[in-house]
């Protein structure tokens, strides 16, 4: 079941601050938020899509032979 996240939770999930939230929206294809009434939020589980595809191209990246530190190989 889907649920909706506020700023500060979706930010704890993705381990990111949520000041970070906005610049991820535009730059890195973290999921934009739903409006319910006045408020804003995330759906839980298109938070946990974006982290699982961070760690998809973070071993696809590994696996072409470059390195987390540097980011040369």
């Amino acid at each position: 079941m889907k649920k909706i996240i506020k700023r500060r939770q979706a930010a704890a999930v993705a381990g990111v601050c949520s000041r970070q939230i906005p610049h991820l929206i535009e730059t890195d294809g973290f999921p934009p938020p739903v409006t319910v009434g006045k408020s804003e939020g995330w759906i839980d589980t298109e938070v946990q899509a974006w982290i699982d595809q961070k760690i998809a191209e973070r071993d696809a990246a590994l696996a072409g032979g470059a390195s987390l530190v540097g980011g040369a190989a």
